[in-house]
């Protein structure tokens, strides 16, 4: 059975003896798909798999749609109690209690359903657009003079002391702009909520005021209609649901099925080059040998003779002669490498003591010319003042010099009042050493 064949069926006439025949033939269809595929499925074919849940898909939205638009022959069965039929189904009968069933299933995939919500100002996704058309479908002009009791937030004085939580069309349709609503639950149970606190605070006055009653039975006409555009929500919603569902399960399914095989593919190359490898290197390891010659020795024309040795025999070594001593060269390289960073450390610290020894002794030495300097401007100086014998032995012995030394000289200088400065050296005779003397005399 296909669907043509039905078609064809169902236009020639007198074929189908009741609705029940044409949903039997359509169900079939998918019915005989599910089975066909079925083994392929578990084997893992790709296209079987694809076919397998596509069918059941269409098999489970086929009964939905039969139901709800063949909803006046069902037959009523509310005498017979039976288990629910839930999700793909090969047979099901046109019955009030396989519609409730139906609707309780797509009333549980559509309410938590979340809603792919788009940003303020940018075009609907589709969800959106879906609850914007069941909010439109509450103002057709024939629904005008029912509508306007719910159209605004205009509410009686004593109004809030029956309802606890107002709603009204604009407020809903401000909300959907603003994309407060997070699932098709909450929408669907705000345009509900308008049309039962109209029932819940009209309902009690309907007998008295006609305003009331009009308001009474607006609620009760319109109530019914949206509950007729919600069944329609729940169809396409739950389709186009269930159907993005299977295509992104076929969408893995062709993906990990690539990175299978491509996963075999590397796996095969890398089995196909190992292989190579090893049979290269075993019969290379058998034959191969390695030629190290030694560059032979050329005479020069020189003065002189000198031995000289004939051209060493090149020698044949295997691959594992050469692979071991190219081994042992390079632990050779290591050891150096670390003697040498171990030497480099030593002489590095050795450096660094020294620089720290040398700039101390620059410290000090600069403390003690500060210091000497500091006592020969206290101590007043005599003219003509010379250096005597105890105090160069002073010099010599202690390292300090006396305040009377040449160093007088540098603090002479840097006065600007003072005199020229005469210095007389006395000379040393050639076999007789004599001890300086440094007069320092003012004019």
């Amino acid at each position: 059975m296909d669907l043509t064949t039905a078609e064809c069926k169902l236009l020639q006439g007198d074929i189908y003896h009741g609705p029940q025949e044409f949903v039997d033939d359509i169900a079939r269809v998918f019915a005989n798909a599910v089975i066909f595929n079925k083994g392929g499925h578990e084997q893992g074919d790709p296209t079987s798999c694809a076919y397998y849940d596509a069918s059941r898909h269409l098999l489970q939205y086929t009964r939905w749609l039969s139901l709800e638009i063949m909803s006046q022959y069902l037959s009523d069965d509310s005498h017979c109690e039976g288990t629910a039929q839930i999700g793909p189904i090969f047979q099901w009968n046109l019955t009030v209690s396989n519609l409730k069933d139906a609707r309780k299933e797509m009333d549980d995939i559509v309410m938590k359903q979340p809603i792919e919500r788009s940003e303020e100002g940018d075009r609907f996704t589709w969800m959106e657009t879906e609850c914007e058309k069941l909010l439109k479908s509450l103002r057709h002009q024939s629904d005008n003079k029912r509508m306007c009791f719910f159209l605004q937030p205009n509410y009686p004085a004593d109004y809030f002391a029956y309802i606890s939580r107002p709603m009204d069309w604009e407020t809903a349709y401000r909300r959907l702009q603003n994309r407060e609503y997070l699932t098709f639950g909450e929408i669907i149970s705000d345009l509900r909520l308008i049309f039962s606190n109209a029932l819940k605070y009209n309902g009690r006055m309907k007998e008295v005021d006609p305003i009331s009653k009009q308001a009474y039975e607006s609620a009760i006409a319109m109530s019914e209609k949206l509950e007729s555009a919600i069944q329609r929500l729940f169809i396409t919603v739950s389709d186009r649901v269930e159907r993005e569902k299977v295509e992104q399960v076929v969408l893995d399914r062709e993906m990990e099925l690539a990175e299978k095989e491509e996963e075999e593919r590397i796996r095969k190359e890398w089995q196909e080059e190992t292989e190579k490898g090893e049979a290269g290197t075993a019969s290379k390891a058998s034959t191969a040998k390695i030629k190290l010659g030694r560059r032979p020795n050329i005479r020069k024309a020189v003065d002189f003779d000198f031995p000289f040795y004939e051209e060493e025999d090149t020698q044949e070594q295997s691959t594992m002669e050469v692979l071991s001593k190219q081994k042992a060269i390079y632990e050779d390289q290591q050891f150096e490498r670390l003697r040498m960073d171990k030497v480099t450390k030593s002489l590095g610290l050795n450096i660094h003591h020294k620089l720290q020894e040398r700039f101390s002794a620059n410290i000090w030495a600069k403390q003690l010319a500060d210091k000497i300097h500091a006592n020969i401007l206290n101590r007043p100086q005599k003219v003509g003042q010379t250096v005597n014998r105890d105090e160069t032995e002073t010099i010599k012995t202690s390292g300090v010099p006396s305040l009377s030394n040449a160093s007088c000289v540098a603090s002479l200088l840097e006065k600007h009042d003072r005199s020229q400065v005469k210095v007389a050296i006395p000379k040393v005779g050639k076999k007789k050493r004599k001890v300086l003397k440094t007069s320092i005399s003012l004019e």
